[in-house]
């Protein structure tokens, strides 16, 4: 078995990883690079985006745009497996995508129709290759572990995971009973470079966001409508306190997604669309026929919220934004993201998102209610401990893979390459 990291060795975005045995290869993520990313990479993978594509597969980690955003870019030839729920809310995103974006996404969404999809445990065989996904908690929902085993070595490659969201109570026992005999972990390390990220709870999330709530009438919150146990979280805690909550009709979809797959599983899933007294009252905003970047809202609903309050979930968008300034200096807006996107000393500032944001920051009405998506470095720490690979431990996803071996190396060395570089796992 040969691994080996095309891309994301020393960055946070385009995660691109290849195992390869006798010409056959499973291709761990194909992500784009994060905005502002001053790293141009070659677009060329031999099996992946050009030359024989028939003993190649393209398995993704989870639907966010730095793991699975380069997908459709590959030869129509080359299976790509997505999680089932993943692929049922990234097939949404597509969708929408391809009828308000640019030239090009239609091809795009084509694409997106021939993804194949997995259930956790569920093996994916290409050669001697055989990956099994382990369910793991992000902030992208069903997202996995990989277990990657061929002839005897046995390599668990982490995607993107974290221990302090609402699924994340099994996490040292899955590893326990599935991940053993690992010989190399190769791990993401976002927050090995961030020690100011945040690492609340959702749960603790969840019950400041019903207080919030509780206090102000009227609640605007900008998170990811992808965020999916965020856009739960919020809703159940408006539900808590009483007030209606709105949202999109994409925001809507994506909830109702998750909720058809998921809430068997758990009530934390159930959502009542129905609901039509308040309070309580679940609201999706109407387009206007005329108007599709506008929205459509009656008179009598507006009067409604003011009168019984309201959350409604919000992105930085002029419809949203109008509807933001109708509430005055009354409204509490709630930013639910990553900090990164606001400061303009950061690769990645999304201007148009600080342009919406900039007239709350620094008010009263502004309120910072976030937690990370991904491991801090406690977890890593608890996690390279249970699966303890024989052989090292493969820095990915990380803006400081200097930084595994004065934390992790006393666990398992620490084999740091370098984008393009490929590490033999069978050799001792």
């Amino acid at each position: 078995m040969r691994l080996t990291i095309h891309r994301g060795a020393d960055r946070i975005g385009g995660n691109t990883i290849e195992i390869e045995d006798g010409g056959y290869k499973v291709f761990l993520d194909f992500g784009e690079q994060l905005p502002g990313s001053s790293v141009s990479p070659s677009e060329k993978i031999e099996g992946l985006t050009c030359g024989d594509v028939s003993k190649s597969i393209l398995v993704i980690s989870h639907y966010h745009g730095d793991h699975i955003g380069k997908a459709c870019d590959t030869p129509d030839g080359l299976p790509v497996y997505v999680g089932e729920t993943a692929y049922a809310v990234y097939r949404a995103l597509r969708k929408r995508l391809s009828r308000i974006a640019a030239s090009g996404e239609e091809d795009n969404f084509r694409r997106v129709l021939t993804f194949n999809t997995f259930t956790k445990l569920r093996k994916i065989t290409n050669g001697a290759i055989v990956v099994t996904p382990l369910m793991v908690d992000h902030s992208a929902f069903d997202a996995y572990m990989f277990v990657i085993e061929c002839r005897g070595t046995r390599v668990l490659y982490t995607g993107d995971f974290r221990e302090h969201g609402f699924r994340s109570a099994k996490l040292a026992d899955m590893l326990g009973k599935y991940a053993s005999g690992i010989d190399y972990v190769v791990a993401e390390g976002t927050n090995v470079s961030r020690p100011d990220a945040a690492f609340e709870s959702e749960w603790t999330l969840q019950r400041k966001f019903e207080a919030g709530f509780r206090e102000n009438k009227y609640n605007f919150v900008l998170s990811s409508s992808t965020n999916i146990d965020r856009v739960f979280s919020v809703y159940h805690a408006a539900e808590a306190a009483g007030l209606c909550f709105v949202c999109d009709d994409f925001q809507a979809a994506v909830m109702k997604i998750v909720s058809e797959k998921h809430a068997k599983y758990s009530a934390f899933y159930e959502v009542d669309y129905g609901k039509t007294q308040w309070p309580g009252r679940f609201f999706v905003l109407g387009r206007k026929r005329d108007d599709r970047a506008a929205f459509y809202i009656p008179n009598r609903l507006d009067e409604a919220w003011r009168r019984s309050g309201f959350c409604m979930l919000v992105r930085c968008s002029e419809p949203f934004g109008k509807i933001v300034e109708r509430y005055g200096d009354k409204a509490a807006i709630y930013y639910s993201m990553w900090k990164g996107y606001l400061d303009a000393a950061h690769p990645a500032f999304n201007e148009k998102l600080y342009a919406f944001s900039a007239p709350y920051i620094g008010t009263d009405r502004w309120r910072y209610l976030h937690t990370s998506g991904h491991a801090d470095v406690k977890t890593l720490k608890t996690v390279f401990e249970a699966v303890a690979p024989k052989k090292g431990i493969v820095p990915v996803h990380t803006e400081a893979p200097e930084r595994f071996g004065e934390l992790f190396g006393h666990i398992a060395p620490v084999v740091v390459l370098h984008d393009g570089e490929t590490l033999d796992c069978d050799r001792t």
